[in-house]
């Protein structure tokens, strides 16, 4: 599985002069807890990520007020990413080694595909653990039907492909 299949959220996006309320009200309107900001000169460039913990965390432990602050002002500049072709592993260590819960998606030209976060990974790896256990329990059952006595001859097919 490879994060162009996982990376289903939609970039949510502020303005780096837009207010730190205007990032917030955009969080809770969007149900999410990062944006991606872009230059202000050029909308679709994304030169930042803030997350909620930036602008909750970060001035407050600081002793400052986030209130008027432009949220460029607050956000990460280092962005970290991966291909829409990287595996889940591979975006597991891009994740470990940024220090960082979310992770932009980018196709093949460069391009934002979207973003790929951490409940996103973990997601994805308890459907493929669900999908072992249910494999090992069909296994099991089989296992006890086998041993309820002889068992009907079944007919095997095999089928040729010419294509």
């Amino acid at each position: 599985m490879n994060m162009q299949n996982l990376c289903h959220r939609e970039l949510v996006c502020v303005n780096a002069d837009a207010s730190v309320q205007d990032a917030a009200r955009a969080m809770r309107e969007n149900h999410v807890g990062a944006l991606a900001v872009t230059d202000p000169y050029e909308p679709g460039r994304v030169i930042g990520m803030v997350t909620d913990r930036d602008i909750v965390i970060g001035p407050l432990a600081d002793g400052r007020s986030p209130i008027g602050q432009p949220v460029g002002a607050l956000c990460g500049t280092e962005l970290a990413g991966v291909r829409a072709s990287a595996t889940v592993p591979e975006a597991l260590a891009a994740m470990r080694k940024a220090g960082v819960r979310r992770l932009l998606v980018s196709n093949d030209d460069g391009s934002i595909a979207g973003l790929v976060s951490m409940d996103d990974l973990l997601d994805a790896i308890a459907q493929e653990f669900e999908a072992l256990a249910g494999a090992l329990h069909s296994g099991v059952a089989r296992e006890a039907v086998r041993g309820q006595g002889p068992q009907p001859q079944q007919t095997l097919y095999i089928a040729r492909n010419d294509h």
